[in-house]
């Protein structure tokens, strides 16, 4: 069973709030931007969809990227950059890898998602942190498929049908106009 991931604006994700969740399809900067926005209460790690989101997909996926390198999976390699989120030097074990300057301490490696959870309610990690590491790796982690949905006119061409621009002006259709003979 999958986890319920709040959505961005803290509670429940709603498909009707676009700034309460990301698209596969988002740009860098509109997910910089969302993730910029998302609810991130410092200390707070109730309902709070960033750190559910590092939880839930990014240390998975980051686990999974990790066990690939040592040889430990017969997944295939796929597309684009496949690095785990975790820094360079990252000691082993670490999962998931928060950066920043060294002004503000350096660089903080995770081993486990409650050690996350617990630095972050004791105000370890502040907000502005936690929010680049999660937009930096939501960013790599959809860049692949971002690239592919480019590069095929196809999936552009059913995207339109699918989700049609709102704000387009609709085409104007021609009356066909009959004319009568008389005989």
């Amino acid at each position: 069973m999958n986890a319920m991931v709040p959505g961005l604006a803290g509670g429940k994700m709603s498909s009707s709030d676009p700034n309460s969740k990301i698209d596969f399809l988002d740009t860098p900067e509109l997910i910089r931007k969302k993730v910029k926005a998302a609810f991130c209460e410092e200390g707070n790690a109730e309902d709070n969809g960033l750190l559910s989101f590092v939880e839930a997909v990014l240390i998975p996926v980051s686990q999974l990227r990790i066990d690939r390198l040592k040889g430990d999976s017969f997944l295939d390699s796929g597309l684009g950059d496949q690095r785990p989120f975790i820094s360079d030097n990252a000691p082993d074990g670490t999962v998931f890898s928060i950066e920043r300057d060294e002004k503000f301490g350096g660089p903080l490696n995770y081993k486990s998602f409650s050690e996350i959870r617990d630095d972050f309610k004791e105000k370890v990690i502040h907000p502005k942190d936690l929010k680049g590491a999660v937009g930096s790796a939501i960013v790599r982690l959809l860049e692949p498929i971002r690239k592919a949905f480019e590069e095929n006119e196809v999936w552009k061409e059913v995207e339109k049908l699918a989700y049609p621009d709102p704000n387009a002006k609709p085409e104007k259709k021609k009356k066909k106009v009959r004319v009568r003979t008389s005989s």
